[in-house]
């Protein structure tokens, strides 16, 4: 009877064990730069295949990656399986959201 309680709380301990690092996926991406909302642009979008997201906390992505054209990257992601709001020429919109771990500049 002791080795079986042992085993089950053995086993409740593993299965609680944190799989977020499962979630983090990786890819090439296109980092699209619309402009400021301040001057009726939409901020940062990320197209990975044919996949439009919307990252969730666009404040994080460096100034240097404001690029007008769009810029090839490589993105360390998380999905979140939520839509993310934001405004747009004044117009409320939602996206896909994505959850950026890392972005380097290709």
């Amino acid at each position: 009877m002791k080795k079986l309680i042992s085993f089950l709380i053995l086993f409740l301990i593993l299965g609680c064990e944190d799989k977020n690092e499962d979630k983090i996926l990786e890819a090439d991406a296109l980092l699209r730069w619309t402009g400021d909302y301040a001057w009726d642009g939409c901020g940062f979008f990320i197209d990975i295949g044919e996949h439009e997201y919307k990252p969730e906390d666009e404040l994080a992505i460096p100034d240097s990656l404001k690029i007008d054209n769009g810029v090839d990257v490589f993105i360390k992601y998380e999905l979140t399986d939520e839509m993310v709001s934001y405004s747009c020429s004044m117009q409320p919109l939602e996206l896909d959201g994505i959850k950026l771990h890392s972005i380097e500049n290709r």
